[in-house]
């Protein structure tokens, strides 16, 4: 008598649980201190430097510098969770019993994403709130509402885009050097501390394939006559993006998996 398979809304349900233990254990910052000190003290000291900065230099208004801050700290738990959800799994060595479960590996890898996706939303809800009591720059309920979806779909990007990083982080020692320079180029190239406008010709065309780039054109549309439709088609680019992204963790997770099995 063979067992049944368990459907695929048994199976998505197990790997939801796996991620989610697999982000409580392998989330470093997930202790309250030191969560607050590196995903929300940090990038509100940020936002808060870069707004004073940029509009005493005339570059743009407090209100461009506090949603650009804010999206950017959503970029630092939602890319370094995405690295260390592959990263980690080496250095506390259980790689291996990845490698050896019978569930499906595109189940438990993008699974994954999605609680470091909400842990991003979290970091830059709690720096805007911060932001717009320093910086006395009040949204509405509606445009706060519209940042967090909108949102989600830029931290999933980014986490897709830690992830392919974390691939890296298997066979490499400093990809947290490479982390780190991952998200000052977000910073510039997706234009959240920078105008668009001010970007050059191929660093604005590059700049389509960075996670979170179509989501911050969106953002800076809020409250404007045309922002449902920039909405809509920003973010099904950011879709397009994520699974971008998504394939090119998949791809290299695979290829690195065929030669670990091959080569012993």
């Amino acid at each position: 008598m063979t067992r049944s398979q368990p459907g695929l809304g048994a199976q998505a349900i197990t790997c939801w649980k796996t991620s989610f233990l697999s982000f409580r254990a392998l989330f470093n910052w997930l202790a309250p201190r030191q969560f607050i000190l590196a995903m929300v003290a940090t990038p509100i000291m940020e936002l808060i430097f870069f707004a004073f900065l940029g509009a005493n230099l005339g570059v743009e208004d407090t209100r461009f510098f506090l949603l650009g801050g804010a999206m950017l700290a959503a970029c630092t738990p939602s890319i370094a969770g995405g690295v260390m959800a592959l990263t980690s799994e080496r250095h506390f060595g259980t790689f291996e019993h990845l490698l050896v479960s019978r569930r499906s590996r595109s189940y438990l890898l993008l699974m994954r994403a999605i609680p470091y996706s909400f842990m991003g939303v979290l970091a830059s809800l709690l720096t805007l709130a911060a932001g717009m009591v320093a910086l006395r720059v009040p949204l509405s309920p509606l445009d706060v509402a519209s940042f967090v979806v909108l949102l989600f779909f830029g931290c999933l990007s980014s986490a897709f885009f830690g992830m392919a990083l974390g691939v890296l982080g298997l066979v490499a020692s400093n990809v947290f050097l490479l982390m780190n320079v991952a998200i000052s180029t977000i910073s510039i190239g997706a234009a959240l501390v920078v105008p668009l406008k001010v970007l050059p010709p191929w660093l604005h065309f590059a700049s389509h394939v960075l996670p979170v780039r179509h989501v911050a054109e969106a953002v800076r549309q809020m409250g404007t006559p045309d922002f449902m439709g920039t909405a809509l088609s920003s973010v099904g680019a950011e879709l397009l993006v994520t699974v971008g992204w998504a394939l090119v963790m998949l791809a290299s997770f695979r290829g690195l998996e065929s030669r670990m099995r091959r080569e012993g």
